[in-house]
């Protein structure tokens, strides 16, 4: 039986009529010093809590700076690991914060960034069992965003991956914590669905590579949600675009109600109000 805590926060995390998940990730900042929209993205936040994301992933520090943006209108999701861009390595993840501290400022789950398999394994997959032990004392869910290390041609969280390393994955991420999970997608419906089989836990995907256009974005999440996935953790290819609140309206309409591709270009197309249904 789910905690209550856990129960609760949950819920502000998933759309329930749907029951899947629109997450914005904010917590490049440390990595590079190029993202103009963080420098100050309190209306950014504002905009994009009234268009309906579900929560914002953040770092402490920009979650107390951004606060009175969202309270009330969306959930936070605390970063828990990470590496400033000065340490040139993309796998060498710190764990930066405690879950007792994430409880008592208000994060509604915790999310470390784990690779598995080659050096970093011995690291990172115990990292999963002790934050997902340590948060359910504090009835906190745990979001673990999980990538394979992959062979000599794969970048960390862009891949390419091959299906049966991404299976592995998720199935640990899942076998030793995770609530939920953010991960990779594998580029068709298909093959992610053999993904998502293997997690006994829900599945959203990372943004990826950089994308050619907003069409290109709405392809891939609307691949991705044929495939099973429960939504997205995605956030540069939303808050980077002249439109992020006509953007976060077209993944509205194919993850919470199954449109069409086309269908959901109509809402970057048209211009959208904040504050819109969610």
């Amino acid at each position: 039986m789910t905690a209550l805590g856990k129960q609760l926060r949950l819920s502000r995390l998933f759309d329930q009529a749907s029951q899947t998940s629109i997450i914005i990730p904010m917590d490049h900042g440390i990595e590079d010093p190029n993202y103009p929209q963080l420098e100050d993205p309190r209306k950014l936040v504002a905009d994009l809590a009234r268009a309906g994301v579900n929560a914002f992933l953040m770092r402490r520090g920009l979650a107390r700076f951004t606060a009175e943006s969202f309270a009330g209108r969306a959930g936070w999701v605390q970063r828990m690991t990470g590496r400033t861009g000065l340490a040139h390595d993309d796998a060498d993840q710190l764990l930066l914060a405690s879950v007792e501290e994430a409880a008592r400022s208000g994060a509604d789950a915790i999310v470390p960034t784990v690779f598995l398999g080659g050096q970093t394994e011995k690291a990172h997959l115990p990292l999963i069992g002790q934050l997902g032990d340590e948060a359910g004392k504090y009835g906190i869910p745990l979001l673990v965003e999980v990538f394979p290390t992959g062979d000599s041609n794969a970048h960390p969280y862009d891949g390419p991956y091959t299906v049966a390393d991404m299976r592995v994955a998720v199935r640990a991420a899942s076998e030793e914590g995770a609530d939920f999970i953010k991960t990779w997608y594998t580029g068709d419906p298909k093959t992610f669905s053999q993904v998502v089989a293997y997690s006994t836990v829900p599945v959203l995907i990372a943004g990826g590579p950089k994308a050619r256009d907003e069409r290109q974005v709405l392809e891939m999440v609307k691949g991705a949600m044929d495939g099973g996935a429960r939504g997205i953790a995605m956030g540069r290819k939303i808050w980077q675009s002249a439109n992020p609140v006509g953007v976060v309206e077209a993944l509205k309409r194919i993850i919470r109600h199954g449109a069409s591709v086309d269908e959901a270009m109509d809402a970057i197309k048209t211009p959208v109000l904040a504050g819109a249904a969610r």
